[in-house]
């Protein structure tokens, strides 16, 4: 069993209690604050600064090396999606 669900708009944890949500391409912590945003294949924090990529398979960090792959986070999030998934692993579970 997964420790996260993803409905495609939220992220819960194992409890049911969010951790994120996903608004356009912004991503949003339990309370509202802005943490990050999808910026086409890259990943942006709160401040605009880049922390990772995503080519479709191979998540990167901000220097470009390997930190995971889609299957990987699949096996964390149990949901739908492919970057959005990506980046709700890469914002509020790593």
């Amino acid at each position: 069993m997964a420790d996260y669900t993803f409905d495609g708009k939220e992220l819960h944890d194992r409890r049911g209690h969010r951790v994120g949500e996903i608004d356009g391409n912004l991503f949003r912590d339990g309370h509202g604050r802005r943490v990050g945003e999808i910026d086409g294949n890259l990943f942006r924090d709160g401040h605009g600064r880049r922390v990772g990529e995503f080519d479709g398979r191979v998540i990167r960090d901000s220097h470009g090396s390997r930190i995971s792959t889609l299957d990987d986070v699949k096996k964390i999030i149990d949901g739908i999606g492919g970057t959005s998934l990506v980046a709700m692993w890469l914002f509020f579970v790593r």
